[in-house]
């Protein structure tokens, strides 16, 4: 480990060699009693909380706070490293020489003699040597083996869309899933006219699952138009909340009206 490790360092091994450091001496006898108590299970929630954050500065175009996320997200990242050290599981330098000759075997197009010249002939190679060279084939009893169970609902919709695509199972075109979702919706629409909460439920999630499917085939990531989406609400509405105030208008059902006409005025602006 590098001993001046409060001093700032010139080049990126030593600064990853910092950082590793600083988070060893937190996690010693004596450090921080925080740090000591964090798991790989508390650090990987984290870490998903930090990338939402580094995702931000880039939806945002904002360089000071990419810079200041993505570290966040390698603090946590080196923690799990040090916790499986502290575990004696496995140690850095073996997880990273392991993705290191992953990486050199997945693209035999660049280290090898390998042939490919458009990212779909990329992830067929990638494809190829996962299932014939390092083995990783679905097991025959459950097809959606490789999805992990842990995965938010959204997150595993799009994830069992992926793999049904993979054989075939898919739309033409894009028309006809949302013939699909306006399907769905008229579902809903039913469900709810029967008074059937838990059959609404189940329509919803219909629903949902083919709203979706519509962004996995149109190559948008639907957490991430979500997460834009919601931005953009908390944003305008923040602007609504202060001219609102700035105007002596009440925000309650008694103003609905002056709301909407707010929300439209601020629309006018930002759009």
């Amino acid at each position: 480990m590098i001993e001046n490790y409060r001093e700032h360092q010139s080049n990126f091994r030593d600064a990853a060699d910092r950082l590793y450091t600083i988070i060893t001496i937190l996690r010693a006898p004596g450090g921080c009693p925080w740090d000591r108590k964090q798991t790989n299970k508390s650090t990987t929630e984290s870490m998903i909380d930090e990338s939402y954050e580094y995702l931000d500065g880039v939806l945002k175009r904002n360089i000071a706070s990419e810079r200041e996320e993505i570290g966040d997200v390698m603090i946590n990242v080196f923690m799990n490293l040090r916790i499986h050290e502290e575990s004696e599981e496995f140690t850095p330098v073996e997880a990273l020489n392991e993705v290191c000759d992953k990486l050199i075997r997945r693209h035999p197009h660049v280290f090898g003699e390998e042939k490919a010249d458009n990212p779909e002939e990329v992830l067929s190679l990638w494809n190829s040597v996962k299932e014939n060279i390092e083995g990783h084939k679905d097991k025959s009893s459950d097809f959606f083996s490789h999805i992990p169970s842990s995965l938010p609902p959204m997150e595993k919709s799009f994830e069992i869309q992926k793999k049904l695509k993979k054989v075939g199972f898919d739309w033409e075109n894009a028309e006809g899933v949302i013939e699909k979702i306006e399907e769905e919706l008229q579902e809903v629409k039913d469900a709810l006219a029967s008074g059937n909460d838990d059959e609404t439920e189940l329509e919803i999630g219909d629903l949902l699952f083919s709203v979706v499917n519509l962004a996995r085939f149109l190559k948008i990531r639907p957490n991430t138009a979500l997460f834009r989406t919601n931005e953009k609400v908390t944003d305008r509405f923040q602007r609504l909340f202060d001219l609102a105030a700035e105007r002596g208008i009440p925000l309650d059902k008694d103003h609905v009206k002056e709301m909407n006409e707010l929300w439209e005025e601020i629309k006018k602006k930002v759009d």
